[in-house]
C-alpha cells in the first residue's frame, strides 16, 4: 500500500509504471490502470467489510468466495512491488521499499493512535462494555503504561484495523529480496515462498495478540506466499511470459469459482455443509483458513486472476481491461495507503454507532439502515476526495488498453524460462 504522496513525487512500489509495447516515442512508461481499478474496487469492498455492524456488508462479493479482497490486494502489491523496481538495482530497490515501510509504519502509529482516542472518547459517553473494541481498553487499562506502550508500538496489540497496515510493513522490508530473485527469472520467488508459507502453517508460526492470544488479522508469514506470487507474476508480465492459454485450465478456474457459490446454496439444506461453512477458517488443508492462506484460498485468488487475464475480451472484464484512468475504481487505486487509512479511521467509530444503533433499534430496521447508509455514502465520499486531492499527471496510456490483456499473439505454452531481461 502506498501513503499519500505529492503528485511530482516518484511513483513508489504500488504506483505501477512499466516499460510497455505501446509506448510513445519518448519512452515515457504508461500506468496499468486496471491494477488501480481493481484495487479500488477492493478499497471500497474492504471499507463495507469493516463495518461489520450493519447489514449491507452481508451483499458483499467476499461472501461468494473463499478468496476476499484483501487478498487480491496483497497479490496486486506484489505485481505492483516488481513493475515498479523490478528494473532497479538490488540497494536502490531496498533503499525504496524500506523507506516505504518506514512511511508504513509511522502511519500505523497515527491509525493507531487516532482510533484509540475515538474509543477513549466513545468509551467515556457509552462505557466501554458495550463497545466491540471495549476489551482492548480494558486491556490496556489494567498494564502499566510501558508495557501498554510497547506493545501498541510493536504491533503485538490490535487497536481498529491497525493490524492491515502491519502486513505491509513486512511485505515492504521481504520485498527487495523477492524481487532480487524474480530479476534472475520470474518463477524464482515461488520456491521460497511456499516453504515459508507450509512450516508457518505446520510450526503455527503466526503473531497473536498480546492481549487475547488470538492470531492477528493477515498473519505475516503465511501471507508472504500470495504477495510472492504477485512478484512472480509481475515479473512474468514485465519479461512478457505467455500466459497458458488451455480451455481445461480456464473451466477447472471457473469451476473453482462457480463451485463454491453452487456449494453456498446447496449447503443451506445439507448439515455436513454448514457445518463445514462455520468452521472453514479453522481448518487449513481442507478449509479456507485467512489466518494461514489454507490452499483453497490460494487456489480461489489464482483462479480469479487466470480468469481475468485468459478472458479480457468478456464483456465485464473488458471494461476493466480498458478502464480510463479517470474511472472512480482507478482514482481510489492510486493513492491506496490514503484512501484505506480514510476508510479504517471512519470504519471504527462508525461500526461502534452501528453497534449502538443495532442495539437500541434493531440491525435490520429502518432506523439502523438509514445510519448505515449515511455511514457508507459519507465514508466513499470522503475518500474519493482523499483520492481526488493529488492531480492525475497527463498519461501517454490514457484510451489505451491496459497491459494486462493478454495480447493473441503471445497465447500458447508458458515458458518456463525467459531470456529477456527486464
Amino acid at each position: 500500500m502506498s501513503p499519500p504522496v505529492p503528485a511530482a513525487s516518484p511513483p513508489e512500489a504500488d504506483e505501477v509504471l512499466i516499460q510497455t509495447r505501446n509506448q510513445g516515442p519518448s519512452g515515457s512508461r504508461p500506468r496499468l490502470h486496471a491494477i488501480d481499478a481493481i484495487r479500488g474496487f477492493c478499497l471500497l469492498n474492504i471499507f463495507v467489510n469493516h463495518l461489520s455492524a450493519g447489514v449491507l456488508t452481508r451483499a458483499s462479493p467476499s461472501n461468494l468466495g473463499l478468496s476476499d479482497s484483501a487478498d487480491l490486494f496483497v497479490l496486486l502489491a506484489g505485481i505492483s512491488a516488481y513493475l515498479a523496481s523490478g528494473d532497479r538495482r538490488f540497494r536502490e530497490t531496498a533503499a525504496r521499499l524500506w523507506r516505504r515501510a518506514g512511511s508504513l509504519y509511522l502511519y500505523n502509529l497515527v491509525l493507531i493512535a487516532v482510533s484509540l482516542a475515538g474509543l477513549v472518547a466513545l468509551s467515556l459517553v457509552v462505557g466501554a462494555d458495550v463497545l466491540l473494541d471495549g476489551g482492548v481498553l480494558q486491556a490496556l487499562a489494567q498494564a502499566d503504561i510501558a508495557t501498554a506502550t510497547w506493545r501498541l508500538v510493536t504491533f503485538q496489540q490490535s487497536v481498529g484495523f491497525s493490524m492491515v497496515l502491519r502486513l505491509y510493513v513486512a511485505l515492504m522490508l521481504m520485498a527487495p529480496a523477492l524481487i532480487w530473485l524474480a530479476r534472475k527469472d520470474w518463477w524464482l520467488p515461488l520456491p521460497l515462498v511456499i516453504a515459508v508459507w507450509a512450516i508457518a502453517a505446520q510450526f503455527d508460526l503466526v503473531a497473536r495478540d498480546s492481549l487475547t492470544g488470538v492470531p492477528l488479522t493477515l498473519t505475516i508469514l503465511p501471507w508472504t506466499l500470495i504477495f510472492g506470487i504477485g512478484v512472480a507474476l509481475g515479473a512474468a508480465l514485465k519479461r512478457e511470459v505467455s500466459l497458458p492459454r488451455s480451455p481445461w485450465l480456464l473451466a477447472g478456474a471457473v469451476s473453482v469459482v462457480v463451485g463454491y457459490v453452487v456449494f453456498l446454496v446447496i449447503a443451506r439444506a445439507w448439515p455436513e455443509g454448514q457445518a463445514w461453512l462455520l468452521a472453514r477458517n479453522d481448518n487449513f488443508l481442507l478449509g479456507a483458513s485467512k489466518t494461514y492462506q489454507s490452499p483453497l484460498r490460494v487456489l480461489h485468488t489464482l483462479s480469479l486472476v487466470y480468469i481475468f487475464m485468459s478472458c479480457s475480451r468478456a464483456p465485464v472484464l473488458r471494461l476493466v481491461h480498458e478502464v480510463a484512468p479517470d474511472n472512480v475504481f482507478a482514482r481510489l487505486g492510486r493513492r491506496s495507503a490514503a484512501v484505506f487509512m480514510t476508510g479504517a479511521l471512519i470504519a471504527l467509530p462508525a461500526n461502534e454507532l452501528l453497534n449502538l444503533a443495532g442495539r437500541q433499534w434493531g440491525a435490520a430496521t429502518l432506523p439502523a439502515l438509514l445510519v448505515e447508509v449515511l455511514f457508507v455514502a459519507a465514508g466513499i465520499a470522503l475518500m474519493i476526495a482523499v483520492a481526488d486531492s493529488a492531480p492525475l499527471k497527463p498519461s501517454p496510456a490514457r484510451g489505451a488498453t491496459s497491459d494486462l490483456r493478454i495480447d493473441p499473439a503471445l497465447a500458447g505454452p508458458l515458458p518456463v524460462r525467459s531470456s529477456s531481461r527486464p
